[in-house]
């Protein structure tokens, strides 16, 4: 049976200028905290300066320019001759070196995907491991001089990691480091699991069609093994009836089967139906014994994108298990700087705010993380559909040579593979404003863009071709403008505009997957970042860098289009911070409100997702919820026109 060990314990972090080595000895070492992230562990060392508040996050740029070091030391569980044993990286952010004993075993250069060490050979010699990893930085691991990119942050694209860090108009400069998802010791015995798939292949009025897939992997060449695969009504934590059971001999790698369920229980989004789910057990076996096992759960639905021709235009809208529907949701951007520190209360409590506003959608934005799998359950749970983008945003030219294209390739499949099962999913997109960028730099020739078009579509289609995929997000289907309002779906930003504009009013959207409106938090939160003296008036540093800390001489125009949005609207102009905060957060609420009323009645119109739900620091913002977990007035608004709308419509 597969023996899992999490080495949570006794991680030392240390750092060194750009391509100096370090040893055991060396001073300087620090309690790490795995997983986790360098800007952490340094804070809690005694780098005692607050990320968030006020200009700090500029004090903390110099890590970006330091390698990192993570060392610890332990002892591997006695093996048998026929177990092997797996060290096993969820998560490194971002280049790194692996060494055991002194030896580099591997390298990694992408934070998304997994690294996996056979260190069956050095347990045969001994039981002691010593292990090491150097992270080095960024910035220095590249070598920009020769990488002439037309782009406003060319050493980003280069790097498959969190496009945030790097700093946008939600984030600050503050490139996360470190090992950031669960490290473990896996020992198998003989083979294992390395997948299982239940695609719901054909729903009729009273019966659905699964087809599953169990891949296994064989360490040893033994006889005498089958599979066993049993279904349950039910989630893992609430096994009720056994609905489906075979047990085979296996000949190759891969066990296929079907199922037909009579009278099955569909999963519905939040607002429409059911969120019903069910589970699978899977055992391997040699003889009789078990030598590995995976559960987990699974929905039967069917979601279909509708992009049909109606009057000269193109629909986009959803229908799930025959149901056309209208999309009510939200934008979700990571909910902390350092994605590692994000708790399990805050991912409960977060999505459960977004689950009682009646929502139905959360766009997972491209230019952040590949959520938890945590992120994703609750999702399941509480009937909130996932669009999920891949990991690209905001530039036409990522790289498209032979060696990043395979690193994407597995980083895609690997997504697509790990999220599948989920019954949440239900649309994936090539990323956000790549398309966009590339239409205002070369013209209609954006089309061309090959990762969205080519690589991610062809991986979708592969291994989960049942969801609908769109290579960008805006995208248009034709090939014209990406953010066209009579096909695909567009992003709306007119900052500084009345939100009853012509801009927003004469447009007829297919689609809207963004749109927002700035404002400003409560004086309780506002205090945790800027100091007293400097909150008003609001023309200061202080307020520009916390409204965009990347180009902030560049986006002053964010804090300017606060009073401008007041006064297009016709309202009076706040004559202090009360004030300030009290209209911008009514009008935000407002927008929201007229925005969603509004378009809902358009005809073709398929749903709105508002920007955003949750900040990831302390920043005047288009989110609903702060950083510190406070609802904004626009929270409630919209909570009550979600409840209030119906998510049912018809499309003529």
């Amino acid at each position: 049976m597969r023996k899992t060990l999490y080495l949570k314990e006794g991680w030392k972090l240390n750092y060194t200028s750009f391509g100096n080595e370090i040893t055991e000895d060396s001073n300087g070492w620090i309690d790490a905290k795995v997983p986790g992230d360098v800007h952490i562990d340094l804070f809690k060392a005694g780098e005692k300066t607050e990320f968030f508040y006020g200009l700090n996050a500029d004090l903390w740029r110099w890590v970006e320019d330091k390698d990192f070091w993570y060392r610890n030391k332990f002892i591997i569980p006695e093996i048998s001759k026929d177990e092997v044993c797996y060290l096993i990286f969820e998560g490194i952010d971002t280049f790194a070196e692996i060494y055991i004993n002194g030896r580099t075993v591997k390298t990694s250069e992408n934070m998304f995907l997994p690294v996996e060490v056979d260190i069956t050979n050095f347990c045969k010699k001994s039981r002691e491991i010593k292990l090491a990893v150097k992270i080095s930085s960024p910035i220095y691991s590249l070598n920009m001089k020769d990488k002439k990119v037309n782009d406003w942050n060319p050493a980003r694209i280069f790097v498959r990691k969190s496009q945030f860090n790097y700093g946008w108009d939600i984030a600050p400069r503050l490139i996360s480091c470190g090992i950031w998802r669960p490290v473990k010791i896996e020992i198998y015995n003989s083979g294992r699991i390395n997948d299982v798939y239940i695609k719901t292949e054909r729903i009729e009025k009273d019966l659905v069609i699964l087809k599953g897939n169990v891949e296994l992997e064989f360490f040893k060449n033994f006889k005498n093994n089958r599979v066993k695969v049993e279904l349950f009504e039910d989630s893992c934590e609430e096994r009720k009836e056994k609905i489906y059971e075979i047990s085979k001999k296996v000949e190759n790698k891969n066990l296929n089967f079907k199922v037909e369920l009579k009278n099955p229980k569909l999963w519905w989004p939040n607002d429409i139906g059911e969120q019903n789910l069910y589970s699978y057990c899977v055992n391997f076996y040699r003889g009789d014994e078990i030598v590995d096992k995976k559960e987990g759960d699974f929905g039967i639905k069917k979601i279909e994108l509708i992009q049909k021709k109606m009057n000269n235009r193109k629909t986009f809208y959803f229908r799930i298990n025959g149901v056309d529907i209208f999309i009510k949701g939200f934008n979700w951007t990571p909910c902390d700087v350092f994605p590692a520190r994000v708790s399990e209360e805050k991912y409960e409590k977060l999505l459960n705010l977004v689950k009682e506003t009646g929502a139905n959608m959360l766009r997972v934005w491209g230019g952040g993380i590949y959520e938890t799998e945590l992120f994703y359950k609750i999702c399941d749970k509480y009937g909130i559909m996932v669009w999920q983008d891949f990991m690209f945003a905001c530039s036409g030219y990522y790289p498209e040579d032979k060696n990043f294209i395979e690193n994407v390739k597995k980083e895609a499949e690997y997504i697509i593979r790990k999220l599948r099962n989920h019954p949440s999913i239900c649309l994936w997109s090539g990323g956000n404003e790549n398309d966009s960028f590339r239409y205002w730099m070369v013209g209609k020739k954006y089309t061309e863009h090959k990762i969205g078009r080519k690589v991610l579509k062809k991986l979708c289609e592969k291994y989960n071709k049942d969801i609908p995929f769109i290579p960008d997000s805006p995208f248009s289907p034709s090939g014209d403008d990406p953010n066209s309002d009579k096909e695909g779906d567009c992003h709306l930003w007119a900052h500084g505009k009345s939100y009853r504009d012509e801009y927003y009013i004469k447009k007829n959207p297919m689609f809207i997957s963004e749109i927002g409106h700035l404002s400003v938090p409560d004086k309780e939160t506002l205090l945790k970042f800027i100091p007293e003296d400097k909150l008003w008036p609001v023309f200061n540093e202080y307020w520009y860098y916390h409204s965009s800390d990347t180009l902030r001489d560049g986006w002053k125009f964010r804090i300017a289009s606060l009073f401008q949005s007041i006064k297009n609207n016709n309202l009076p102009e706040p004559k202090n911070l009360e004030e300030l905060i009290e209209t911008t957060q009514k009008l935000q609420a407002d927008a929201y409100a007229f925005w969603t009323e509004f378009y809902y009645k358009q005809p073709y119109c398929g749903g709105i997702l508002l920007w955003n739900v949750c900040d990831c620091w302390y920043q005047i913002s288009d989110s609903i919820i702060c950083f510190d977990l406070k609802p904004k007035i626009a929270y409630y608004k919209i909570k009550e026109i979600y409840k209030k709308l119906s998510p049912f419509k018809k499309y003529e």
